[in-house]
């Protein structure tokens, strides 16, 4: 009888006592497996309660890499593969159930859900934005931004021909849902490189509403600045409800630019020395710890050092107070170093070996705390050509298509 039961999706346990027991499966896969082995276990875990519940308590796994032209699943022996494949395959990653016509182009991605603009053709400044969900299939465009506001953009600059306007996304304050099914809050925030100052709006899904971030002269955020034009904002960071970007200046000169999302405001941070342009990547250490990886590299010879720095965050002032050299690890002389960004709590690299023809490439986790690496399989594709003029692809972080909640 209970086999029978079980068999048509029905236990004698209510779906209260079923999610106590199966919420305590030890590993995303387990969940998985209990899906497919009972219609009544795949009912409740499939629930939203169920996966608001199992979400707070395992993150998601990095399933692969996204660019501007797709995303790539990692391959096997990766022991993510199997969901990988599963997203790839449930997944439109080509946002082909957005509105036409247009081309869209993803210009950020947080949790699985992703921001992307066209331009109408008219004004690459001011492009239409929609935040959408690839794999529920949903999207919502955004309002445009209010005349009154668009009037205080300077023309913005240009680099090479592109734009330096900036769509990305903030993480929600509040990312619990009230009922079930009711969609996530999400901020997108609209930032302007323009000959003067830098310009940001910032969209809340809740009021529906732009609001300007308080505009910040270049002179203002660095006063040794000679010229308005040798400016470059790089390597945008999060952490701590704050966001860092590199202010570059022709040749070697770097300063930390601050976005305080609490405060609405611009300010200029200091800088671990020394001063050098580089990559870095703004990392939580807890207990309000801020913590900065510098990748020194030894040009074109390869190898370097990887520098961990630390800083107390001053929440009264909401200034980065000094840094602290904290430890660092050598990097070989054989590879080119590269940072991909952050995932599960992990450092990613990618490490090219340093010859002529047909390099090897591999990807590479540091983890925060002891510096140790390990090599993260899967993840570099056979097409994968690196120190080619396009952005580095990014970790794209996520859960089975059957445990994924809907984030629009």
């Amino acid at each position: 009888m209970a086999a029978a039961a079980a068999e048509a999706g029905e236990l004698p346990l209510s779906d209260d006592i079923l999610a106590d027991i199966l919420i305590r499966l030890p590993t995303l896969a387990d969940f998985g497996r209990a899906c497919a082995s009972c219609p009544a276990f795949r009912r409740v875990i499939t629930g939203h309660p169920f996966l608001r519940r199992l979400h707070a308590l395992h993150p998601p796994s990095l399933l692969g890499t996204r660019t501007y032209f797709g995303f790539h699943p990692v391959d096997a022996p990766n022991p993510s593969a199997p969901a990988a494949r599963d997203l790839a395959g449930a997944a439109d990653f080509d946002f082909s159930f957005l509105p036409e016509p247009g081309f869209w182009m993803v210009r950020d991605e947080r949790g699985g859900r992703f921001v992307v603009d066209r331009d109408e053709g008219m004004d690459d400044t001011f492009t239409t934005i929609a935040v959408c969900d690839p794999l529920f299939r949903r999207y919502e465009l955004l309002p445009p931004i209010p005349g009154d506001l668009a009037a205080t953009v300077q023309q913005p600059d240009r680099v090479n021909g592109e734009r330096r306007c900036h769509v990305f996304l903030a993480p929600s304050d509040n990312e619990e849902e009230v009922v079930a099914g009711a969609r996530k809050s999400f901020t997108v925030i609209w930032m302007a490189q323009c000959p003067t100052k830098l310009v940001a709006f910032v969209f809340s899904s809740v009021s529906m509403q732009w609001r300007a971030v308080a505009p910040a002269s270049w002179r203002d955020l660095d006063p040794s600045m000679r010229s308005v034009s040798e400016k470059s904002l790089r390597y945008r960071n999060y952490a701590y409800g704050c966001f860092y970007w590199s202010l570059e200046e022709f040749p070697f000169r770097q300063n930390l630019i601050v976005l305080d999302m609490g405060r609405m405001k611009f300010f200029r941070a200091n800088h671990p020395p020394p001063r050098e342009r580089g990559e870095f990547a703004i990392v939580e250490l807890g207990e309000s710890r801020l913590g900065m990886f510098r990748l020194a590299s030894n040009n074109m010879d390869g190898g370097g050092v990887l520098r961990l720095f630390s800083a107390n965050w001053e929440t009264h002032g909401s200034c980065v107070s000094e840094w602290m050299y904290e430890k660092e690890a050598p990097l070989s002389r054989s590879y080119k170093y590269d940072m991909l960004g952050l995932a599960d709590g992990k450092l990613i690299l990618v490490a090219t070996q340093n010859v002529r023809s047909a390099p090897e490439v591999h990807c590479i986790s540091l983890d925060f705390k002891a510096l140790q690496h390990e090599e993260i399989q899967g993840m570099i594709h056979h097409d994968f050509r690196p120190h080619v003029p396009i952005p580095l692809p990014t970790p794209y972080m996520g859960y089975p298509p059957s445990l994924s909640l809907p984030t629009i």
